[in-house]
């Protein structure tokens, strides 16, 4: 299982969004971190196949996605950032809606759906509108989709985005528990999100990857700059403080705003 990013560009008029990029993921989680505007969500609507690149290849086990169509859409799972989805739809309906759009067939429906209930907890909302779900409840009912058919390729945009601090350790623990035999790629400008559950880190800014790799790699690239002089002289307690320093570094210090 393998999904490949071959010099993929992508613009939205004269504007360059995705610039020259190249990626190889195989099956665990992968962090992808930056910046509002960075390319992230444009990067994910490529994969989703709702646009396509205007150079370069997406490929799925070597073949193109953009010619795989829904035989290629039926391995992929997406919740989106967008969460004022089908606001008057019960969650229970909102769930059977999704699975006939993904395919899924009629006999496994149900079940597919009562598991999905069950594992994120929302058994006693499942008769709730969307709309009258908490930001919690909301993220969970749309992830719960994106699980629906049990896809090979599970990409996620911004899965914490309103969650109060208990609500996103919840999730994140979620997503690393469900993370299974697939590819996750979650797309956050958080870094706690990412920095525990992520096999590998990507930081991503105007279109390009500018690093990637494990925390442990992070970390070495991290030290080895301090010496020199090109980072910040601050000392690494854990995770969490290595990406922090990395994500400012890149993105918001006096050099890389030129």
């Amino acid at each position: 299982m393998k999904l490949e990013i071959v010099h993929v560009t992508f613009a939205y008029g004269k504007t360059v969004v995705l610039r020259d990029l190249n990626l190889v993921l195989t099956p665990g989680v992968y962090g992808l971190l930056g910046p509002n505007g960075a390319g992230k969500s444009t990067l994910l609507s490529l994969l989703v196949t709702n646009r396509l690149p205007l150079e370069g290849r997406i490929l799925w086990d070597g073949a193109d996605i953009g010619k795989e169509g829904a035989a290629y859409r039926g391995l992929v799972g997406f919740k989106p950032q967008q969460q004022n989805i089908y606001p008057e739809m019960r969650v229970r309906e909102f769930l059977y809606y999704m699975a006939n759009l993904k395919g899924v067939p009629g006999r496994e429906q149900k079940g597919q759906i009562h598991e999905m209930l069950r594992r994120l907890n929302l058994e006693e909302h499942q008769d709730k509108r969307m709309k009258a779900l908490s930001g919690g409840m909301l993220q969970r009912a749309l992830l719960a989709q994106a699980l629906l058919g049990n896809p090979s390729l599970l990409i996620l945009d911004e899965p914490t985005a309103g969650l109060d601090p208990m609500e996103r350790i919840r999730m994140r623990q979620l997503i690393g528990e469900l993370s299974g035999e697939r590819i996750v790629l979650l797309a956050t400008h958080i870094i706690e999100d990412i920095a525990t559950i992520a096999k590998e880190i990507l930081f991503m800014n105007r279109g390009e990857i500018l690093l990637g790799g494990t925390v442990d790699t992070l970390r070495g690239y991290y030290e080895e700059g301090k010496k020199e002089g090109r980072m910040s002289g601050v000392e690494m307690q854990d995770e969490i403080a290595v990406l922090e320093n990395l994500y400012y570094e890149l993105f918001h210090s006096d050099n890389n705003q030129k």
